[in-house]
């Protein structure tokens, strides 16, 4: 389970475009980052997703990838124009089909071939209409289900969800956030059906429209996952910060508990946006992504490890960099997940002093956030993620 939001320009303290997301994933499921680089692929190319393979496009962007391990695509990422895109699970009364694209293979693929949250609107659709969503999406569990995403860029957003080949579009004008549960209702600019053979993004009006939500959510599933009630948290969080958003304020909304320590074995640990495994059914928080596109500039902070409540956003820029894993280096990716996560046990366990800890990862975080303020050159980047990321 996990939580997207997004705001835009005239909703930040600095006119920025800022971009947040939790991966929760299973507690001992590895969450890596890779960096995918801009590639040219030879005529006829196939890519392997996880499922199935597709024809390749005659070029791939560069793309910073927040991911599974085990599986192509990825929970979320950012590319080298700024595109940035989030996928959620979400339950639906439309049947599983076979094995096809995971909604995380539709991110990376439509991260890889856009240069604006429109163009990569368009490529979900042509993945959704033209291979469909399927396949066990859980690493041990056999879970599956559809997807809904926030789709952004340095001017625009887009809330895009799914009924398997069904979709409703809405275009974000201010802040928006999706969990995992439908949210669009009968207040949508396109529907599946508005849809040309070739898409082309049109406000439809003068129309009576259906509640998408209402028609294919499937209700139970849906309040099991606690998708309204986490939606409803984040979504008036924003609301609240009207002009003064910040990334700091990001990072605490996905920090953010409301049942830490709830005693409903069902699904009480459901209820937090930083999701910790304490009950039958939840997951937990295995990674978390912010990004800033401001001036230009991608700003992304990233945690790198499991419960951003007790992890450090860490900064990330596309320069060149040895903090970087690469997909041939996916097992060393692996491990440094690991070895970050057992740290992080080890405090949720009591082995080390919390309140210590968090108070000397605020203050470090405090300052990793001063000084990626000031840094100008490639240089002064490096030197801050070399910093963070520990790298000598």
């Amino acid at each position: 389970m996990c939580d997207t939001l997004v705001a835009l320009k005239n909703w930040t303290k600095n006119g920025s475009v800022v971009f947040g997301k939790n991966s929760d994933r299973e507690k001992d499921e590895p969450h890596v980052i890779i960096r995918a680089p801009r590639k040219k692929h030879s005529k006829g190319e196939t890519v392997k997703c996880t499922y199935i393979e597709i024809p390749q496009a005659e070029e791939t962007y560069e793309c910073i990838l927040f991911k599974p391990s085990w599986i192509y695509g990825a929970e979320m990422g950012v590319n080298e124009f700024g595109v940035v895109i989030g996928n959620e699970a979400v339950f639906t009364k439309e049947r599983q089909g076979p094995s096809a694209l995971l909604g995380m293979d539709i991110l990376r693929l439509s991260l890889e071939r856009s240069k604006t949250a429109l163009e990569a609107v368009e490529n979900i659709v042509y993945f959704i209409k033209a291979y469909g969503q399927g396949g066990k999406c859980g690493y041990t569990k056999n879970l599956r289900y559809h997807n809904s995403f926030i789709i952004a860029d340095f001017n625009s957003a887009y809330k895009l969800e799914t009924a398997d080949k069904k979709w409703a579009l809405k275009k974000i004008e201010d802040f928006d956030s999706i969990s995992n549960s439908l949210s669009i209702t009968d207040d949508y600019d396109m529907l599946s059906s508005d849809a040309e053979e070739e898409f082309i993004y049109k406000k439809i009006i003068n129309r009576k429209n259906i509640n998408f939500k209402k028609r294919y959510e499937n209700k139970l599933i849906a309040k099991i996952a606690s998708g309204d009630f986490r939606r409803n948290i984040t979504y008036n969080f924003i609301k609240e910060k009207k002009g003064n958003l910040t990334v700091e304020d990001v990072f605490n909304i996905l920090r953010h508990h409301t049942e830490l320590d709830s005693k409903n074995l069902f699904n009480g640990s459901m209820k937090n946006i930083c999701m910790h495994q304490k009950s039958i059914i939840s997951s937990e928080t295995t990674g978390s992504m912010v990004v800033e596109l401001v001036d230009g500039q991608i700003n992304i902070w990233a945690t790198g490890s499991s419960l951003p409540c007790l992890s450090t956003y860490k900064p990330l820029w596309f320069i060149d960099s040895d903090v970087f894993f690469y997909e041939e280096d996916l097992e060393k990716a692996v491990e440094f997940w690991r070895s970050e996560r057992k740290i992080i046990q080890q405090v949720e366990e009591g082995q080390i002093n919390r309140e210590e800890y968090v108070k000397n990862r605020d203050k470090f975080e405090k300052e990793l956030l001063q000084r990626a303020a000031l840094a100008k050159t490639d240089g002064e980047k490096r030197e801050i993620m070399n910093i963070a990321w520990k790298i000598k």
